[in-house]
């Protein structure tokens, strides 16, 4: 299925008129960002020693995850191996494939370079291998997903086993429409340029190198990134703990106000969290906490304004609503940068100013008022509020006695008295001045 032909569910809800509540009365604005798309990408890692081998192991967690996400209203995105799906069959476990797709759950392919010998014969090779074998390789995970699932396998796919522009070449020839996951080394290009993976899909470039460049003539298919697996270890493209994913969502939350309180021309919006079928039973705990989360304070929540914040979506749903964008705006880039370039978003020091924080908690300085606190090692908190009422000035002396450093967030600073410390609704940053 190319990309072209996915479905497109026509969305009613781009610019609706909504009332507001403020300060000098009611007024009337239009909101052009649609929601922020949550998804939940769950990856089915191949039998190595590095995963594990205890298919019954990693069965227990996708049942886990798929109760979990009924329980909250999540949606996953799951893509999984080639001998994974043996399994499935030698246990007779398709019912749970099923179970998934029947809750309109995504389940496709995840490539890592094992090639099929023989069933639960599977041969490692080394990154850099022929054509001939990457080809092999990508035939053999497919069919094995196919043979299970059948032609819905184009959804969810995380393709790791060939750089572009191979990979281009590869996603036209399987017509494979979505591709999920930032991988390395554009995870790490992201994380070291931006401080944060992209907040919207695009369609990928096939330039050597050039792993956040948009090509507006790719049509085959998109790029939905999502972070790496929830856990307190860091990895080469940042942190990936609790506090972590908790911050990259605040940071996003931050920007897509921005864009709605400026008028701004619409795009999709995406934030993903990631699990492995054999890492999710140790994280258990801070996946549930993230979901939470989440569902308190952002899922189908409102802003004071009237928009919906967040919800959550399948790979499948924010590709349908990123071709229905493109649609509407020809020509119009959703997401591109290169190195050289400038930080493609509005607040090109939040990503420094929160670079060794950890989101900590909301703190309630009234309706009119939003403030989260963030941790450092240095143990000196930082804070990011803003107004939702106009220009206020605040006592901010509870959390920060004396005076204050803050930061607007554009690489520009001030000194401050935290007992009238003045919020208007762009975001400030604000840390003790020591």
């Amino acid at each position: 299925m190319s990309a072209k032909s996915i479905p497109y569910k026509l969305l009613s809800v781009a610019f609706t008129v909504l009332l507001i509540l403020g300060c000098s009365g009611v007024e009337r604005r239009e909101t052009a960002q649609n929601p922020i798309k949550v998804l939940f990408a769950v990856h089915i890692e191949p039998f190595l020693p590095e995963f594990g081998f205890d298919y019954g192991a990693r069965r227990e967690e996708l049942y886990w995850l798929r109760e979990l996400a009924l329980a909250r209203g999540a949606k996953l995105t799951v893509a999984s191996n080639g001998e994974f799906m043996e399994f499935v069959e030698d246990f007779g476990d398709q019912e749970l494939v099923r179970s998934y797709l029947d809750a309109g759950f995504n389940w496709g392919t995840h490539i890592h370079p094992l090639w099929r010998k023989g069933r639960h014969d599977w041969a490692l090779e080394l990154p850099g291998v022929p054509e001939a074998l990457v080809r092999r390789i990508w035939r053999d995970n497919i069919g094995a997903v196919n043979s299970v699932i059948g032609s819905e396998n184009n959804y969810g796919v995380a393709p790791y086993q060939c750089a572009q522009p191979l990979l281009a070449k590869m996603m036209r020839e399987h017509k494979f429409a979505i591709q999920t996951a930032l991988t390395e080394p554009a995870g790490i290009m992201a994380y070291e340029n931006l401080g944060h993976y992209p907040w919207n899909p695009f369609r990928p470039s096939a330039e050597v190198g050039k792993y956040l460049k948009e090509n507006l003539n790719q049509t085959q298919y998109i790029l939905i990134p999502h972070y790496p697996q929830l856990e307190p270890n860091p990895g080469p493209s940042g942190p990936r703990s609790l506090g972590a994913n908790q911050k990259y969502f605040i940071m996003e939350y931050i920007e897509w106000l921005h864009q709605q309180r400026s008028g701004l021309p619409g795009k999709v919006w995406v934030f993903g969290i990631a699990t492995h079928d054999c890492y999710n039973n140790p994280n258990r705990d801070d996946i549930e906490t993230m979901l939470d989360w989440l569902d308190e304070n952002f899922v189908g929540k409102t802003t004071p304004a009237g928009q919906i914040i967040a919800e959550y979506a399948t790979a499948t749903e924010v590709a349908e609503e990123f071709w229905q964008w493109a649609t509407e705006h020809p020509n119009e880039s959703s997401f591109s940068w290169e190195e050289g370039q400038p930080y493609p978003y509005t607040y090109p020091d939040m990503p420094n100013l929160l670079r060794e924080a950890e989101y900590n908690t909301a703190i309630d300085l009234g309706k009119t008022l939003a403030c989260y606190r963030f941790t450092r090692e240095d143990a000196r908190p930082i804070y990011a509020l803003w107004s939702w009422a106009g220009e206020q000035l605040i006592d901010f002396s509870p959390q920060i006695p004396g005076q204050v450093r803050v930061h607007d967030g554009k690489g520009n600073a001030y000194i401050s008295a935290s007992e009238t410390l003045k919020v208007s609704e762009e975001p400030i940053f604000v840390e003790a001045n020591w």
